[in-house]
């Protein structure tokens, strides 16, 4: 079943709760994928990085636990290799994870940055292909802002969890409840989308 956290602001105390609640380990067990490739273009970004990764830290994730995973290092779906063909066994980092690998994981979080960059990668390396079908099988999928843009239907490549638009960062949200059609949704930094099987409610 699939299970998915969309925020605009990062994991506040209420989706922490969440994510221990759907991660059922304890915190030095816990494994994330933690993709930073919406935010490898300025400083502010790169920041933000480094503040998430001192975040999960702060949970109780241990780094040898935590996979940063930047699409930006993997070839293109359709490259043909050169001089690089014999090359076998690349660490994980370096290459297009499998389904089966990133079931291995508890969850992947997807940071803020630029949503346009992000989906461009996406789609670019075929990430797409094996990350839906391991959403599919149970692993949690979270985004951040941007993380959260190519979860919605901002995109038409994107990866269209939900067709519904998000609009993040807003002084004003979208009432809290079930969400049943395909209006846009406005977050606030203290609200989320979260979605599980079928059912999609707009929490905070």
């Amino acid at each position: 079943m699939r299970r998915i956290l969309l925020t605009s602001g990062g994991l506040t105390e209420n989706f922490k709760n969440i994510f221990w609640q759907v991660i059922n380990k304890e915190p030095s067990r816990a494994k994330i994928i933690f993709v930073p490739s919406a935010a490898t273009e300025s400083d502010g970004a790169r920041e933000g990085i480094s503040m998430s990764i001192y975040k999960f830290m702060e949970m109780g994730i241990l780094v040898q636990n935590i996979l940063v995973y930047n699409l930006k290092y993997l070839l293109s779906a359709n490259y043909c290799r050169t001089y690089s063909k014999e090359v076998k066994d690349l660490p994980i980092a370096f290459r297009l994870l499998t389904t089966k690998e990133l079931n291995e994981f508890d969850a992947i979080i997807f940071c803020g940055g630029d949503a346009g960059l992000l989906t461009s990668e996406v789609n670019r390396t075929g990430f797409h292909i094996v990350l839906n079908q391991a959403v599919e099988n149970g692993l949690f999928y979270i985004g951040m802002s941007a993380g959260s843009m190519v979860a919605g239907g901002n995109f038409k490549e994107g990866l269209k969890y939900i067709d519904n638009h998000i609009v993040v960062h807003c002084q004003k949200g979208t009432v809290c409840g079930k969400i049943e059609n395909n209006d846009d949704i406005f977050l606030t930094d203290e609200q989320a989308i979260w979605i599980e099987g079928d059912d999609i409610q707009l929490i905070k």
